[in-house]
């Protein structure tokens, strides 16, 4: 015969029960509200020669009064980190590898015909109103925020005379003694313009570059190998930026600086903010950017890095005037970059199919 419990400890336990669940649902009622989600999101910057510091500045004293927002440094190149931003993009378009960041003029044009940019809202953004027009971008996506010149550098141990042109980059007495990015496109539009083409007609520095691919000792994908192969002798010139010279030279290393006869090659850089995007994030990217573009983060941007700032009232420093002067940005070379942009992904298939096919 079973055994059963008194009917006086069955329904003790029932309402024990029931005054459990009571409990129970009362602390759910007073239990504090959820926390709102987090916006999160990953912004770019530069590897190496202080350009970081700036943005890491500005993001830190904005997330100080707004914990709800979280950001995450992605800290590389452009060459590097755009064609992931491309692979993600293809992925799935409503969730960007990077949200916004530091962007070279080549990329940003590249993104043009890639889709890849948010337009930029002036009244959150006041200070799209001050850059010079040469820095806006067509339909606010993006904007200026300094500029350098692109030179020759070369290892002064090894190069008894600086060079003076472009056209040294392809000239047979520098066989296997160049270097620079792979798929920077800037050498061969040069090489085209300096034979009658241009980055519409682009045949001509094709060729020169085609007929002389052994001048490169190698194509390079980050800072670190452009500066190491040239400071090691390995190679002894490069097409390279004003502003990160200056960066090396003075840590100490043996490199110098020559603005080609036919003028440096006008670089600006930009800050944008990646479409797919949600809409918090576009107004935090918005807000920083609106930060990152007073005139003392502009200056002491540019100071740093050695560039020349965006905004007209922010003071550019005597050591950037001693390797870009208001001369030699006056007579800079600015090329068609909506063009390259364009042609971007054809001429990458070519390049690797008629120079890099003979290194």
């Amino acid at each position: 015969m079973g055994l059963r419990a008194p009917g006086w400890l069955t329904r003790s336990s029932s309402l024990i029960s029931l005054g459990l669940v009571a409990v129970l649902l009362a602390s759910l009622l007073v239990l504090p509200a959820a926390a709102a989600p987090r916006v999160r999101l990953t912004m770019f910057i530069w590897a190496g020669a202080n350009q970081g510091v700036v943005p890491r500045e500005v993001v830190a004293r904005y997330l100080r009064s707004r914990p709800e927002v979280e950001i995450e440094f992605w800290e590389s190149n452009n060459a590097v980190t755009y064609p992931r931003m491309i692979a993600a993009k293809q992925a799935d378009p409503n969730r960007p590898l990077i949200n916004f960041g530091y962007f070279n003029i080549d990329i940003s044009n590249r993104g043009d015909t890639d889709d890849m940019w948010v337009p930029m809202n002036p009244a959150r953004i006041p200070a799209i109103n001050r850059i010079h027009p040469t820095l806006r971008r067509p339909g606010n996506r993006g904007v200026g925020y300094g500029i350098s010149g692109l030179g020759l550098m070369y290892n002064k141990n090894l190069v008894r005379e600086a060079p003076t042109s472009w056209a040294d980059l392809w000239d047979p007495k520098w066989r296997g003694r160049v270097t620079f990015f792979d798929n920077n496109f800037i050498p061969l539009v040069l090489a085209a313009r300096m034979n009658g083409g241009s980055e519409a007609n682009i045949d001509a520095g094709f060729r020169i570059w085609a007929e002389n691919a052994r001048n490169l000792r190698a194509l390079v994908t980050s800072n670190d190998q452009l500066r190491n192969l040239l400071v090691t002798g390995e190679a002894h010139i490069a097409p390279w930026f004003a502003s990160i010279y200056k960066f090396w030279e003075t840590e100490g290393a043996p490199l110098g600086f020559a603005v080609p006869k036919e003028g440096m090659v006008a670089f600006p850089i930009y800050l944008q903010i990646v479409k797919g995007s949600t809409p918090e994030q576009i107004r935090v990217a918005e807000e920083i950017i609106n930060e990152l573009l007073t005139t003392e983060n502009n200056a002491r941007y540019a100071r740093l890095t050695f560039g020349v700032p965006s905004l007209p009232d922010a003071e550019m420093a005597e050591s950037v005037r001693a390797i870009l002067s208001p001369r030699q940005l006056d007579t800079a070379i600015w090329l068609d970059w909506a063009t390259m942009g364009q042609k971007a992904s054809e001429w990458r298939q070519r390049w690797e199919r008629d120079v890099k096919s003979r290194l």
